[in-house]
């Protein structure tokens, strides 16, 4: 089983969810991704390569995979919009233009090995 890491934007950004998504979207994460989390979500591409978006409801989880550690880095959690491409994506991938997604994720892999 892996074990789910949050930076601080996705922490902030489950923290303003409504309670009852907050819990089920939590028992997902427990149950489904971080059980197998290479298996039950889409690859993403261009900026966003090596992440991976789990959908669950109206929301989606942006994460990242480390095997070797069994540690998932969640990066984002926007709403799903009717748009072809969501916010957070938008969002992640201004991060990562300006270098800061892979400073949050390095952020992660800092507590990961510190505890």
């Amino acid at each position: 089983m892996y074990q789910a890491k949050f930076t601080s934007d996705a922490k902030d950004t489950i923290r303003a969810l409504p309670k009852n998504i907050r819990n089920s979207l939590r028992k997902k994460l427990e149950t489904i991704v971080c059980i197998n989390p290479e298996t039950c979500a889409e690859e993403l591409t261009g900026p966003l390569t090596g992440f991976r978006s789990y959908h669950y409801e109206d929301y989606r989880v942006i994460y990242k995979v480390f095997p070797e550690m069994k540690q998932i880095a969640v990066v984002g959690v926007g709403k799903k919009d009717a748009s072809r491409h969501a916010e957070i994506y938008k969002h992640l991938e201004n991060l990562a233009a300006a270098g800061k997604l892979a400073d949050n994720v390095l952020g992660n892999l800092r507590m990961i090995r510190s505890n």
